[in-house]
């Protein structure tokens, strides 16, 4: 194994590399589809906002989408007859299922022509309005605000801005969830009067489901259950490791002998999950064949350790206490939860597997004693 820190092992340098070039040849793009390709602007004033329909580009991660939900909810609350849809991608393609505020759901499946064919029927939509709600700019995003035929493009403030007819500045030093709420502006809406909590439909199957699970291990109803995600969506950046993993099973275990330890992952990690049962003794969660059964599952927990932001949305969504493990650089604060109760350790060097064990073990002792210090559950004390 390299002794070199892990930034600059080949494997690092080669995915930086290919990163930077892809993001390069976007911003190329970009700049090329701004000289081409000028467009007549439009006037947002010119839009009976409760006769519009209005088409939002959310293509990108799970959490991502979670995060935007309150700004449907407001839109709604302010013009009710307003009609609201999205575009998503395969990667959270049913993070808004079930949501009632919208009403059409396009989804990228990233085929070779599907992004034709969903511009295609975005086009014969006719849209009055094409939010792009993509915090960074994307490719993506500026072909489909320049052929989607809406009336009037809105966006926020950065590289690809040329496309927007209306736009507003992303607030620094908010949560991201405050930080997308600005686009409520343009709607003549303070997000700072609104109560902007997102929102996730979990379906009777995934409560059933989950009721299930719990109900196997939880022999008393008074047992504490502590959830450890150990999946995340890059397995490079975002998996602590076995050998921590299975240290922090076995000293929570020995720290709260009584609660059931649940592991929960995706089929990805199933066998790094069934070697941490099997080294540690927690217990090993049936697979969430669907979003909403993994969410179900959250929502049932006492307390969740995650290194997975989805996971955290879910849990500050079902207010459940989370201590997260998180890649990116101490100090970044925009993703972290707004509801729930958290601790967060930071990687030292874009991975989660630069946070020391011993710094997790002392972080996981203050902030279960914390919970089972105000907990009603009366299941013993933290050894």
């Amino acid at each position: 194994m390299s002794r070199l820190p892990f930034k600059y092992t080949p494997k690092y340098l080669l995915h930086e590399a290919i990163k930077w070039t892809e993001y390069g040849m976007q911003r190329g793009l970009i700049y090329l589809l701004r000289l081409l390709l000028p467009r007549r602007r439009g006037l947002l004033s010119q839009i009976e906002f409760h006769k519009a329909k209005v088409l939002f580009l959310r293509q990108n991660q799970i959490g991502d989408a979670l995060i935007s939900t309150p700004i449907f909810t407001a839109l709604k609350r302010h013009y009710p007859t307003i009609q609201l849809d999205v575009l998503l991608d395969r990667r959270n393609a049913t993070a808004l299922a079930g949501n009632p505020h919208l009403h059409t759901h396009y989804v990228i499946k990233q085929t070779k022509f599907d992004l034709l064919d969903v511009l295609r029927a975005i086009r014969k939509a006719q849209y009055d309005i094409v939010v792009d709600l993509i915090h960074s700019a994307s490719t993506t995003s500026t072909l489909i605000c320049l052929f989607s035929g809406a009336s009037v493009i809105c966006g926020f403030e950065r590289q690809n801005d040329f496309v927007y007819d209306a736009k507003v500045k992303l607030p620094a030093g908010k949560r991201m969830m405050r930080q997308l709420a600005e686009i409520l502006c343009l709607f003549n809406i303070d997000p700072d009067t609104e109560p902007l909590e997102p929102y996730f439909f979990i379906s009777d199957a995934s409560r059933t489901f989950a009721e299930n699970v719990i109900s196997t291990w939880r022999d008393k109803a008074e047992r504490l259950v502590i959830g450890l995600n150990i999946s995340a969506s890059s397995l490079t950046f975002k998996f602590w490791g076995t050998e921590n993993f299975v240290a922090l099973a076995k000293h929570i275990k020995a720290r709260l002998p009584d609660a059931i330890l649940l592991i929960l992952y995706a089929k990805d990690y199933a066998s790094f999950a069934k070697e941490i049962a099997q080294q540690s003794g927690a217990v090993l969660s049936e697979a969430t064949p669907t979003l909403s059964d993994f969410a179900a599952l959250i929502s049932m927990l006492d307390a969740l350790i995650t290194p997975d932001s989805a996971a955290v949305h879910f849990a500050d969504i079902f207010r459940v206490p989370s201590l997260i493990l998180t890649h990116l650089p101490e100090g970044e604060t925009a993703w972290y939860p707004s509801f729930t109760v958290f601790r967060v350790l930071h990687g030292r060097d874009g991975r989660v597997a630069s946070i020391p064990l011993q710094d997790v073990l002392a972080a996981s002792d203050e902030f279960l004693q914390m919970l089972f210090s105000e907990s009603k559950k009366g299941n013993g004390t933290i050894v």
